[in-house]
């Protein structure tokens, strides 16, 4: 039986080192901001059923959706929501190029 060189392993301390998370503090506090105003926009009855969920490195707004017709119906209002997303977040120095409404992601977190 041979012998294994172990020379050639890294340790765990060494690798979790070399990477790279892109946590930025800003983006929490941008979505809490998108989230408030979020509310204002769509109102109780659809904010209850939705939440902010990411807003990503392309500026792409990621809104998840209880079921699949609240995410169609605020698909065919989306060129006003993003617009009105735009009033607001413009004061924060964000501009939102577009929005998502994934129902997908909304199941899989309830199963957690």
């Amino acid at each position: 039986m041979k012998k294994i060189n172990n020379s050639n392993f890294e340790l765990i301390e060494d690798i979790i080192k070399s990477l790279d998370f892109n946590y930025n503090q800003n983006e929490i506090q941008w979505l809490n901001e998108i989230n408030k105003f979020w509310k204002e926009i769509v109102g109780n009855k659809i904010s209850k059923y939705t939440k902010v969920y990411e807003f990503s490195a392309d500026n792409q707004l990621t809104i998840l959706c209880a079921d699949s017709f609240i995410s169609n119906e605020l698909f065919f209002n989306k060129t006003k929501i993003l617009q009105y997303m735009n009033e607001k977040s413009e004061k924060m120095g964000i501009k939102i190029e577009d929005i998502r409404f994934d129902y997908r992601k909304w199941k899989e977190r309830s199963n957690e």
